[in-house]
């Protein structure tokens, strides 16, 4: 009798670290950057804040933008910064394989190209070093943190809330270039379309 308690107290040992039924630990790093891809998430807004590096030195910059994660799924951003004393605007809309992106001061005109990366929901999800960093508490939620680099070999880390999948929050860095997306607002009805052609012209 006496052994059969001390098998019964070995399996209930057994069990509570780690056999039949415990919790399953986070899921992998690539699992984690596509969960936005995969939930009921239908669009996002965001806040960004960076550098950038130039020729003519580092220059601040802030701006937000959106993602519309149902098909077709599309992205656009602005940002603007101080150049030599001078405001600079630069925004961009990314939709239906185009890359549309107007700066001022300018013409006023959309430059629009074929786009091999295109900002979207996509994005994020990564390609490749998939590694996981942990869990953060943020603001808004507590987060897997897990990093990657993507199709272009550019390294990104991303914050996914772990209750419903959806980005907290993006950081980028890329020649010398560094960007922070921060997500406040989900699901607002986000719609994103190209600037009409007569606003348009070929890169």
């Amino acid at each position: 009798m006496g052994r059969l308690i001390a098998l019964m107290i070995a399996a209930g040992l057994l069990a509570a670290c780690g056999g039949p039924g415990t919790p399953l630990g986070p899921p992998t790093p690539k699992d984690i950057l596509s969960k936005p891809n995969h939930g009921n998430l239908q669009d996002a807004h965001f806040l960004v804040t960076g550098k950038f590096s130039g020729q003519g030195g580092t220059v601040d910059l802030k701006g937000d933008g959106e993602l519309v994660y149902k098909a077709p799924g599309a992205g656009q951003f602005k940002f603007q910064t101080v150049v030599a004393g001078q405001t600079v605007s630069f925004e961009e809309i990314s939709i239906g394989g185009s890359n549309y992106t107007l700066t001022q001061p300018g013409n006023g005109k959309w430059v629009s190209n074929p786009s091999s990366s295109p900002l979207g929901p996509t994005s994020f999800s990564g390609v490749s070093d998939f590694k996981y960093v942990g869990e953060e508490n943020l603001p808004n939620g507590k987060a897997w943190h897990a990093k990657a680099k993507d199709k272009d070999g550019n390294a990104f880390d991303g914050w996914i809330r772990e209750s419903d999948g959806y980005p907290l929050k993006y950081t980028l860095t890329q020649q010398g270039n560094a960007l922070t997306l921060t997500f406040d607002k989900f699901n607002t009805g986000v719609r994103i379309s190209a600037p009409p052609p007569s606003q348009v012209v070929r890169g």
